[in-house]
């Protein structure tokens, strides 16, 4: 068991929330199959080279990426924080409070209502479909074999965590989870660099399952800065990770008709609490 020690102490880092670091900053560099633990003992990574086909990767292409390239700012700090800013978000001209603007959308199901049904609902807490499988339903189910298989990937690499979520999973709604996964909801990136962040609203005792695919591009590693930890990842590898320590990505170089796209999977902790339907204006909740 490898253990590696948080370099910077937890008080003193939260500095650095939103801020981006490249390879120079990292002494550790993972790039071949490995497993990394905290100094509690629990997982910090599980790294595995090449062990995700060309047919499912190209599958998680035709099925994503064309929905990935449209531009959300509800990110948070991930998305970073601007230059001479001291907060990710800020108010437009209507009153909105946005973050940047970036290329990272959500498939699945999630816990929080559309931003317009908030006051009807009189609660945050309210499951639904998300926009891109509601609307896609046929192209989400063409591309099930590829979550589905990370779900085994999770279980073979990480048994004793897969059971936590899979106890998690079992609580949650029929129609509120991926079925024949551990996970409720997929979080994928297009050419986007995340800034140093930590994953909010995940459920704690799971892992983060990351993948990524394209062609043409270099870099966007995974690096735990805190940790001074980057692991190489690249098309056809798998990683878990704890999705609760900062993290982030090195820089993306991405050449003439290239792209970088990842998949977080995981499941959202509020999802084992709703279970009553309610509908409004065509929207199916359940709270």
């Amino acid at each position: 068991m490898i253990l590696y020690e948080k370099k910077i102490s937890d008080s003193d880092f939260k500095k650095y929330d939103g801020k981006h670091f490249c390879t120079g900053w990292y002494t550790t560099i993972i790039d071949k199959s490995s497993e990394g633990y905290q100094v509690d003992g629990k997982v910090l990574f599980k790294f595995q080279k090449n062990v995700i086909s060309k047919d499912l990767m190209d599958l998680a292409i035709e099925t994503w990426l064309k929905e990935s390239k449209k531009k959300h700012s509800n990110r948070g700090t991930a998305a970073g924080i601007p230059t001479g800013e001291t907060n990710a978000r800020h108010y437009t001209k209507t009153g909105q409070n946005e973050g940047s603007y970036i290329a990272s959308n959500i498939s699945g199901y999630f816990d929080r209502p559309l931003r317009e049904h908030r006051g009807i609902l009189g609660t945050i807490v309210a499951c639904r479909t998300t926009a891109f499988t509601l609307k896609n339903m046929d192209l989400w189910k063409k591309g099930l074999p590829f979550v589905e298989y990370c779900s085994k990937l999770f279980k073979k690499f990480a048994p004793k965590e897969y059971s936590h979520q899979k106890k998690e999973y079992l609580k949650i709604h029929r129609d509120l989870k991926i079925p024949k996964t551990v996970f409720t909801t997929i979080t994928s990136n297009y050419n986007w660099r995340t800034a140093c962040h930590t994953d909010s609203g995940d459920y704690p005792l799971g892992l983060g399952n990351l993948i990524v695919v394209g062609k043409n591009f270099t870099g966007g590693y995974l690096g735990f800065p805190q940790f001074k930890v980057l692991i190489k990842i690249e098309p056809g590898d798998f990683l878990l990770m704890d999705s609760h320590q900062f993290h982030c990505n090195t820089p993306i170089t991405v050449s003439k008709d290239g792209y970088r796209l990842s998949f977080v999977m995981y499941i959202r902790e509020d999802m084992s609490k709703c279970n009553r339907k309610k509908i409004i204006e065509n929207n199916t909740y359940f709270i």
